[in-house]
């Protein structure tokens, strides 16, 4: 039996060194001009963090900003 050689698809699924998600997103956003994603982005992030705050002793402190 003969060994072919790999092909780079197969290289590069073996690679272990793979970026992370938000440099993905960031690759994402700049190469397809995707600008308008990072206002939508931001505000969920930001209710994602008032909801995680909610449980914590700085609930009555967020409770007042609503």
């Amino acid at each position: 039996m003969s060994q072919r050689k790999p092909k780079d698809f197969e290289r590069a699924a073996r690679e272990q060194s793979s970026p992370g998600f938000f440099a993905e997103l960031w690759g994402f956003l700049r190469e397809n001009k995707k600008w308008w994603l990072i206002p939508i982005l931001l505000v969920l992030l930001i209710l994602g963090v008032l909801v995680l705050l909610s449980g914590t002793g700085a609930a009555p402190f967020i409770y007042t900003l609503f």
